[in-house]
């Protein structure tokens, strides 16, 4: 019996390689008639760095600017998707973007919370980009998706960096 794969859960860093990989996630999304959810993690800030400025200005205040920044950065980031999603849409694909339910942003540990994003709406499939950065990268596939492929519980499908880039 094989499964239906009704949801996939596309995770970008937006990289060089993200239109790359949104691409291929909206064609395996048209070809199984499946939903699409992009994801970006933004990486928690490091406690040990707060310290330091924490002192210097405030915890009210870097709080608050914690928050501003988070919501630019958020911003920024959708209008970055919205921007890919006009692009693939004019492409060779017609309606198969359409396909994207939802963009979510979320700020925490990019492996957990991927790995918890596929829990939460049951994803079928995951679709991510390997190591894009440095002189490993036809080595290592990258510290995250290296580790997501150590305990996500659905196929997951890398997409390597474009060699002309």
């Amino acid at each position: 019996m094989s499964s239906k794969i009704k949801t996939i859960i596309c995770a970008i860093a937006l990289s060089p390689n993200t239109d790359r990989i949104v691409l291929r996630a909206v064609r395996e999304a048209a070809a199984h008639d499946a939903q699409l959810h992009l994801l970006h993690i933004i990486p928690s800030y490091d406690a040990s760095m707060a310290v330091p400025i924490v002192s210097f200005m405030g915890e009210e205040k870097f709080h608050q600017l914690i928050e501003e920044h988070k919501e630019e950065t958020v911003a920024a980031i959708r209008g970055e998707i919205d921007n890919i999603k006009e692009t693939v849409r004019g492409g060779d694909i017609g309606e198969s973007v359409d396909r994207i339910e939802r963009i979510h942003v979320y700020e925490g540990d990019p492996e957990l919370e991927i790995l918890n994003m596929v829990k939460t709406l049951k994803a079928d499939m995951l679709v991510m980009g390997t190591h894009t950065k440095g002189m490993t990268e036809h080595t290592f596939i990258g510290s995250v998706a290296r580790k997501i492929l150590r305990r996500v519980t659905v196929p997951i499908l890398l997409v390597p960096p474009d060699p002309a880039k």
